[in-house]
């Protein structure tokens, strides 16, 4: 296809957008808990499209076709398992959240009036570097889909998402993310229940499908430790703890009615499995067929050229830029909930609309330089964070649930340590330094709780016992 035809398909999505969320979203800059926090007014339906919307990223659309070609079922699987689990799990928490703070708009604000401003600095610093690493991954996955496809400079491809999205958030805030967030999870279910069964036959039929079980290797149709300690450790861990260090769900649990909190996390897994499964077919399709694919991170573009008629091509990237660009623009609420509240109340300068849209422009500048680094890959970013906001997972379910078993010491330095080491190891081992990749996955994860309970209760007893002298 022509890079005419990228920048056509481009602009229609960015029109139609705008559309909706001029006509739906107006009057929601009035203030800060309209513009952050969409007024609190979300019923269940917004909700569990929001929340399945906001969980489903580039790597929902792509990488579990990438998997599913290269490790064949068990990779699809490692991929799916967490990804469908998480946010039924996240549910109940999201609503203890709300319970505890009900006039609140994040949870690291939470932490600071709970534990101390470093331990709230220390979240926020982990959840803006996952909204960063989250917003670069949307713009590369985007950008390679539409090179491939149209040759379309890449680059600029990264400028256009970021600012189509940029556009309308910018005006009103979450609510035009919401809205955003409905069409995506519409165009992209209409996308997989036409697009997958037409390759399916197309291609052969189900005994393509089945033939690609075990990946373009033929291997995969069974658990095995190189996987799981490779990708799966992580893939899995990562899905478990993602939501307990994203912002984007906590604003969604700050910002959806009381009442609707957990049915809309539990509709939304149900939402979002549909579309990995889907993607992951087409994985399994290129495996079967014997389809040689060089760069794997765009599989699923590459079935759907290969099968199908141009048009077919031209729906999927429509279908691309609805679901990453609504992406970009979750992000985009993400981190201006984030400056629009907890970095606005440490300057106290202005107002917190305009520090919400400074976050914003800040995102979008860092987000495209990162997207454009050479050689940069998918992989490199997704599994760099999901190691990195899963260090946050059980400290924090700790503190909601037994909140007298952890202290702000226990918090801070537990995460921080173990945090660091697990993603040094993780990193080296992923670069090919060192085999310390599972190592650094399981410190990172299990190591921060144990390290957080272990200072708790070291804390606790020395006060105890300084408290005895004194008497």
């Amino acid at each position: 296809m022509s890079s005419g035809l990228g920048i056509s398909v481009l602009l229609v999505y960015g029109l139609v957008a705008l559309f909706f969320t001029y006509m739906y979203s107006r009057g929601y800059d009035k203030s800060k808990t309209s513009f952050l926090l969409a007024n609190r007014e979300l019923n269940t339906f917004q909700g569990s499209l929001s929340v399945a919307a906001a969980w489903l990223w580039a790597p929902g659309l792509f990488i579990s076709a990438q998997q599913a070609y290269v490790n064949g079922l068990e990779g699809l699987f490692w991929f799916c398992l967490g990804n469908f689990l998480t946010l039924g799990a996240f549910a109940y928490f999201a609503k203890q959240i709300r319970e505890k703070a009900p006039k609140g708009f994040t949870f690291s604000g939470y932490l600071k009036n709970k534990f101390s401003t470093r331990v709230q600095n220390l979240f926020v610093g982990e959840m803006m570097i996952l909204a960063v690493c989250a917003f670069a991954i949307n713009l590369l996955a985007g950008s390679q889909t539409v090179n491939a496809l149209t040759g379309m400079n890449f680059t600029l491809v990264t400028i256009l998402m970021a600012g189509i999205a940029i556009l309308y958030s910018f005006r009103t805030g979450l609510k035009a993310t919401v809205i955003t967030e409905m069409m995506k999870i519409i165009i992209v279910w209409t996308g997989v229940l036409i697009l997958v069964p037409w390759v399916i036959v197309n291609a052969g039929g189900w005994d393509t499908v089945v033939a690609g079980l075990g990946g373009k290797n033929g291997t995969g149709t069974s658990l095995t430790w190189g996987v799981f300690a490779g990708f799966g450790a992580a893939a899995f861990l990562g899905h478990m703890g993602g939501p307990w260090g994203d912002n984007s769900f906590y604003q969604r649990a700050f910002a959806i009615k009381k009442g609707s909190i957990i049915p809309s996390f539990v509709i939304a897994s149900f939402v979002f499995i549909l579309v990995p499964i889907g993607m992951g077919l087409l994985g399994f399709v290129a495996a079967g067929s014997g389809m040689q694919i060089d760069n794997v991170g765009v599989t699923n573009a590459m079935v759907i050229a290969n099968f199908l008629p141009t048009i077919a091509s031209v729906a999927f990237m429509f279908i691309v830029f609805s679901g990453l660009i609504s992406i970009l623009d979750s992000q985009f609420a993400s981190v201006a909930n984030m400056t629009g509240h907890d970095l606005y109340n440490k300057f106290k300068q202005g107002e917190p609309i305009s520090f919400a849209r400074y976050g914003m422009i800040a995102l979008a500048i860092i987000g495209v330089l990162i997207a454009n680094i050479p050689g940069m890959q998918l992989m490199y970013l997704f599994l760099f964070f999901a190691v990195l906001r899963a260090s946050v997972w059980l400290p924090s379910m700790i503190s909601l649930l037994r909140p007298d078993w952890i202290t702000e010491k226990g918090m801070f330095w537990g995460i921080l340590i173990c945090a660091t080491i697990g993603e040094i190891l993780f990193v080296s081992g992923k670069l090919g330094y060192s085999d310390t990749a599972f190592t650094g996955t399981l410190i990172a994860v299990f190591g921060s709780p144990i390290i957080a309970l272990l200072i708790s209760k070291y804390e606790e007893t020395s006060n105890n016992n300084r408290t005895a002298r004194v008497r």
